[in-house]
């Protein structure tokens, strides 16, 4: 056990699941957890009885914030998005170590003057946090994250990229298919359903190509990807910006076909290619008897009602990982491949969503502690060495599979 002191922000499904590995792996000497949910204050009893302690506060309060925050060594923040950027200037400014599940620029980002600005927001807090010696790694979850960790990982074992795929995807094991859709909320259904209806970019022989928000799930963008592992076929459809993610990879203008996808199991994108062009994601109300209606509010709330679309507790979700990437090597045609495929632990009562997210964030929580990540700064997942976080997911059970050609 380390001698340093975790706060961990945001009590949801992966604050649970973090704080299930910290304690797990006797990481820290004293651990604090913070949220102000309705449903976290029943829940505090049970944290305090396991030796944590258990706060109730509000993230929205900055001065209670920066004085929880100077009390701890390091902090992960579970947060909503649009506090995470906040939260990781308070702990820059107050020379604390951060691991956040969290893009500070959202990765669908289209408009180029909000781009630009938040950037310079990012730089500042960088200059921050190398300034007061201390570590902000963000994007580190499971997607954000392991992707882009093991993605950096396939790049740089080659010098001309040709094609650069990756994968991140959460679905239900084939048990637990019982519903017309073949699929169950493990993350949060409104982010979800909001994927769904927002333009993505790829790159196409070298040239930046727009997919309409509407066009996302038709079936010139989408493609059929079989694992043999699972031994089925997977539904792949456009999830990113991959203009952004060539430039976090530092492959802009060199890699010459690039796309970024999440995967469903098959009849999900041609279910939501009807619901998307009917309109059924647009959040602007429409007039139902005189009162305004977001579709995409009716959609989720409707969803979200229904037993048939959350997971049960002897159901299994998937958590799936892939990044594959061809190129050459001094002149020699190279291949790589890292795959990740998680279960749910039913015992441990946690989702694979839950494992991914949750114990990477604790995992490189510890390794900054112990000062096996030492590097200072506004940190992307890019520059944490695979060779770190192998091991500590193998003694998790969660396996990376590389095939190299």
């Amino acid at each position: 056990m380390s001698d340093k002191k975790l706060l961990i922000l945001g009590m949801g499904l992966q604050g649970k699941g973090a704080l299930y590995d910290v304690l797990a792996h006797n990481t820290f000497a004293q651990i604090t957890v913070a949220d102000c949910g309705p449903r976290y204050e029943s829940e505090k009893a049970d944290y305090e009885a396991r030796g944590v302690r258990a706060l109730t506060v509000d993230a929205n309060d900055e001065q209670v914030l920066r004085r929880l925050v100077a009390e701890h060594d390091v902090v992960i923040e579970l947060l909503p998005v649009s506090l995470a950027m906040k939260v990781g200037r308070i702990a820059a400014e107050s020379g604390v170590h951060l691991v956040s599940s969290m893009y500070y620029i959202g990765q669908s980002m289209t408009d180029p003057v909000v781009f630009e600005r938040m950037k310079r927001e990012m730089e500042e807090i960088d200059e921050a946090a190398r300034r007061n010696g201390c570590t902000l790694l963000i994007a580190f979850g499971m997607d954000p994250g392991l992707d882009l960790m093991l993605g950096a990982d396939a790049l740089s074992r080659m010098d001309e990229i040709e094609h650069f795929y990756s994968y991140g995807a959460g679905f239900p094991e084939q048990a637990a298919c019982n519903n017309a859709l073949s699929y169950k909320f493990s993350w949060s259904p409104r982010s979800t359903l909001v994927s769904y209806f927002r333009e993505t970019k790829k790159i196409v022989d070298g040239q930046v190509v727009s997919v309409p928000a509407d066009k996302l799930f038709a079936p010139e963008n989408t493609h059929i990807l079989h694992d043999e592992t699972l031994d089925c076929d997977l539904e792949c459809y456009a999830a990113g910006n991959c203009q952004n993610f060539a430039e976090m990879f530092g492959i802009s203008g060199k890699v010459r076909n690039m796309n970024r996808f999440s995967a469903r199991l098959p009849g999900h994108c041609a279910f939501w290619d009807v619901m998307v062009r009917s309109g059924f994601l647009r959040e602007e109300p429409v007039m139902v008897n005189g009162v305004p209606v977001s579709p995409l509010e009716f959609c989720t709330a409707l969803l979200t009602s229904q037993q048939q679309f959350w997971y049960r507790k002897d159901e299994r979700d998937v958590g799936y990982i892939r990044v594959e990437a061809r190129g050459r090597k001094d002149g020699a045609p190279v291949s790589v491949t890292h795959t990740i495929i998680d279960y749910a632990d039913l015992q441990a009562g946690l989702t694979s969503m839950q494992r991914l997210v949750g114990f990477t964030v604790a995992i490189a929580a510890s390794l900054i502690a112990n000062g096996d990540f030492a590097e200072r700064g506004l940190i992307l997942p890019m520059r944490m060495p695979l060779s770190l976080m192998q091991p500590e997911l193998a003694k998790r059970d969660i396996h990376i599979v590389t095939q190299i050609g």
